[in-house]
């Protein structure tokens, strides 16, 4: 394949649409974050739904290389979207932590859910399907038949089009290097975190 220079990622390189769609989420999740009543257990529970998530996220960071490649290891070998799978555990572990107390919290989480299900995946499929399978041909249609959408499939997919194994790549995960475009998932990493001590910090204030 011919070598291609990594693509600008990150939150000042993205379309006004898109950024603006960050910042509502942030001030959204603000919002979660002020209303919850976190409660011991479910603070628990969220925060290890929330730690699944991410360690998802990171694993598949370290496999995609945006258009360049499939990526069919790693976590792709189980789901061909991980990222998105990870933003659902990530979603559903926010909701745990914040308590479940709140009407305004509950209408956050079920808005959350539906347009997760109904209009994110579906939009997504749609259209990275589209161009997958304009890129990558007779070796994406194979994958798609074999892996599921967003819940895992029980073993491994070995890709009958190549016998390359692939580790994960800390490059990718960082952003890239000379040959392939990565995904600068660090800071979404640390973003996710601090909102889990966020979650905590509120949960040690209403019980101390």
């Amino acid at each position: 394949m011919t070598e291609t220079s990594p693509q600008k990622l990150g939150f000042k390189n993205k379309p006004l649409v898109e950024q603006l769609k960050l910042v509502a989420l942030f001030v959204l999740i603000a919002a979660l974050v002020y209303f919850s009543r976190p409660t011991p257990l479910l603070f628990e529970v969220g925060a290890v739904a929330t730690l699944i998530g991410v360690f998802i996220r990171i694993w598949a960071a370290g496999h995609l290389t945006r258009d360049q490649r499939l990526a069919v290891s790693g976590p792709y070998a189980y789901t061909r979207n991980p990222f998105y799978l990870g933003r659902l555990f990530v979603l559903i572990g926010f909701a745990l932590m914040s308590g479940l107390q709140n009407p305004f919290v509950w209408a956050i989480f079920a808005l959350g859910l539906g347009f997760f299900f109904f209009g994110y995946m579906p939009r997504k499929e749609r259209r990275e399907g589209g161009r997958l399978e304009q890129l990558f041909g007779d070796q994406f249609r194979n994958y798609r038949q074999s892996v599921p959408s967003l819940f895992p499939r029980p073993t491994p997919y070995r890709d009958p089009f190549t016998a390359e194994k692939r580790a994960w790549s800390r490059d990718l995960f960082f952003g890239g290097d000379s040959h392939f475009s990565g995904n600068k998932e660090l800071p979404t990493a640390l973003a996710t975190l601090l909102l889990i001590a966020l979650f905590f910090a509120r949960l040690v204030t209403l019980h101390s």
